[in-house]
């Protein structure tokens, strides 16, 4: 390599590491574990690149730092933890009432931010640099960095979300791409695309009349001047995705869109030593099981709990449960060992652990596609059935349905995964690739949000169609004006043949 470019490149590299230090104000929608786990990660790589982080959350730092301050919500908002299963599959697994359920989540944690007077002291006192949010359910939070004339850095801790894909001209074709909750990951039948166009379009209408609360939130907290919430997705400059297209299937992303799948992921630790011996051990290998915190375990269907404990016991893996329930199981298998909590990413790469049983929570899914496991999903809401298809479709696991749920299917795709080697080799191959990109998460959170700090918002990153009325962007002005062009013509010509003839 030349010597003078070599200069050019060390030189790059060194400036893009000198921005002053920040400060940065941040508000987390939910108090849910999996969102925070995305948005605590992002904010300590900044902690661990000297900038100074205010943020309202209901999850404390256990460990002080000098330069994070918190904004107490544990009081004020309720966690997300433990749902009954009423809740669950009624309220949290249609796409209209889910979407009503996050909307309803994020507006009142906005409410307990906005009048909590530690943000109105910042509000007042503070000079700030940056605000980071995640995009959920509502656009209430983008106020903020409208109120404060601020750079607007956005977190989205799954895949895309539909209803705000077109917001930011990330374009979401439903003819090939799946909505968040659709049961596949791409449509290919006609109707599954029927059915994904009809998704789609409910699913992005509805979002737009249930989040006229977030507008009218605003201007109550912020002046009656502000813009409507829709336009202030334009003050947004990044966008970090927690995925992969490695494992969620390619599609077209705004060029201020970025990937950092992985984020939430910690160096290996070693495990307890009663965990250490208890998977070494196992002659014909460990399965690990859990249903993350959303759901109890005891709340499932009878039949379902019944079926899983007897399903165990017909196997000769041994079995670690992660189950949340005070009251023990009666006859538990021998096989069978049970805990509130387990450190399931350290687990899960233990090379004795065969198979990972998991309701497809984002978290869960980029942990086993990291650590190469073969899965089988039991997926309950959300965007759970999506992910665990993607599993399916890469030949790394199989899923069972809770609403058709038998033992006998149970322990069949169980022991069909655990002796086809061919469902290892594909995870193993999918954590390869999982892995291999240019920039591992942090290093891309750091480079861009420190990129966006530099050019006071990054708005040139953005696609120019996001200022394109909707008619132009499909051509339909240029379409109709062609259709009367032609039209005129022919009815000319028409005319002109007619009178010939006669």
């Amino acid at each position: 390599m030349d010597t003078k470019c070599l200069l050019w490149i060390l030189l790059g590299l060194v400036s893009t590491d000198t921005i002053n230090a920040a400060r940065i104000l941040a508000i987390t929608p939910i108090a849910g574990a999996s969102h925070w786990n995305v948005m605590s990660s992002v904010l300590e790589v900044l902690l661990n690149r000297g900038h100074s982080i205010t943020v309202a959350t209901p999850f404390l730092r256990k460990i002080p730092h000098e330069n994070y301050t918190e904004i107490d919500l544990s009081k004020r908002i309720p966690l997300a933890i433990g749902s009954p299963w009423e809740t669950v599959v009624g309220v949290y697994k249609p796409p209209v009432t889910c979407l009503k359920f996050l909307n309803d989540a994020q507006l009142t944690t906005c409410r307990a931010t906005f009048d909590h007077p530690d943000l109105q002291r910042a509000l007042h006192a503070g000079h700030y640099d940056l605000v980071i949010t995640e995009l959920l359910g509502s656009r209430c939070d983008l106020y903020l960095a409208s109120h404060l004339g601020l750079p607007h850095v956005a977190i989205i801790s799954s895949q895309m979300l539909t209803w705000y894909q077109d917001s930011f001209n990330s374009p979401s074709n439903p003819s090939y791409i799946s909505t968040l909750n659709s049961p596949y990951p791409k449509p290919e039948t006609f109707l599954q695309r029927f059915w994904n166009f009809v998704d789609y379009a409910i699913i992005c209408t509805y979002f737009k009349y249930v989040d006229t609360a977030a507008t009218v939130m605003g201007r109550k907290y912020f002046g009656d001047s502000r813009p409507n919430a829709e336009a202030l997705l334009r003050n947004v400059s990044m966008v970090f995705l927690n995925t992969h297209s490695n494992f969620d299937l390619s599609k077209p992303l705004a060029t201020n869109f970025k990937e950092i799948g992985g984020i939430h992921l910690k160096p290996p630790k070693p495990l307890p030593s009663d965990l250490q011996e208890f998977i070494d051990n196992s002659e014909h290998g460990v399965i690990y099981f859990s249903l993350g915190s959303v759901v109890r375990m005891e709340d499932l269907p009878i039949s379902i709990q019944y079926g899983l404990k007897e399903g165990f016991r017909e196997l000769p893996q041994k079995v670690l449960w992660k189950l949340e329930s005070d009251r023990p199981i009666i006859d538990l298998p021998k096989n069978v060992i049970t805990r509130k909590w387990f450190p399931q990413y350290d687990i899960i790469r233990h090379p004795n652990v065969k198979l990972f049983i998991t309701h497809g929570g984002n978290s869960g899914v980029i942990e086993a596609t990291s650590a190469g496991i073969p899965v089988l999903g039991f997926p309950i809401f959300f965007d759970q059935p999506r992910n665990l298809e993607l599993f399916q479709h890469w030949g790394s696991g199989l899923f069972i349905d809770h609403n058709n749920f038998t033992k006998e299917d149970f322990v069949y795709k169980i022991k069909r995964i655990l002796s086809d080697q061919r469902f290892k080799k594909n995870a193993v191959d999918l954590s390869h690739r999982f892995h291999d990109r240019p920039l591992n998460p942090k290093d891309t959170v750091a480079y861009w949000i420190e990129y966006v700090l530099r050019h006071n918002g990054a708005h040139h990153l953005k696609s120019q169609a996001v200022d394109t009325k909707w008619y132009q962007y499909f051509s339909l002005d240029l379409l109709v004006i062609a259709f009367v062009i032609i039209t005129s013509l022919l009815y000319f010509f028409y005319n002109v043949i007619s009178i010939i003839l006669k």
